[in-house]
């Protein structure tokens, strides 16, 4: 449904950081320590040097390490903007997601251009309390 913004590349920056490069230009910082704490399969993630051997796998959809496990390239961007604090995208990603909505589709949906909901998606622009309000007026049109 949606464009699909694949990694272009990763580097471990030091500890459990790792910048991660996406195809449409962005960078992002993930900090996989939570992940490392929170679920078990991840707790080979705390050696720096297995940590360092991830690869982007699956033409750019996954970030693998050499156990099998891995990530998808969208769950990182969402823990990337967990952790930078924007709630903003990822409501604005979450009601896009939601109803199945492709980049165009949710343009359309709520009168601004395909770019601009890509930057909304992607953090790369904060999303307003306007453009808030009308995907959740949207939904409510749809609902009723």
């Amino acid at each position: 449904m949606n464009a699909v913004n694949r990694l272009q590349s990763v580097q471990p920056l030091g500890g459990t950081l790792m910048e991660i490069r996406y195809t449409g230009g962005q960078v992002v910082r993930v900090d996989f320590a939570g992940v490392t704490e929170r679920l078990a399969i991840f707790a080979e993630l705390k050696n720096p040097d297995f940590f360092q051997r991830a690869t982007v796998t699956d033409w750019g959809h996954t970030l693998q390490w050499p156990n099998g496990e891995g990530l998808d390239a969208d769950r990182l961007m969402e823990m990337a903007l967990e952790q930078a604090g924007r709630s903003d995208a990822l409501a604005f990603r979450h009601w896009q997601d939601r109803h199945g909505l492709s980049l165009a589709q949710a343009a359309t949906a709520i009168g601004l251009s395909r770019r601009t909901v890509s930057q909304y998606r992607t953090g790369a622009r904060p999303v307003p309390r306007t453009v808030a309000l009308a995907c959740k007026g949207w939904e409510a049109e749809r609902a009723a």
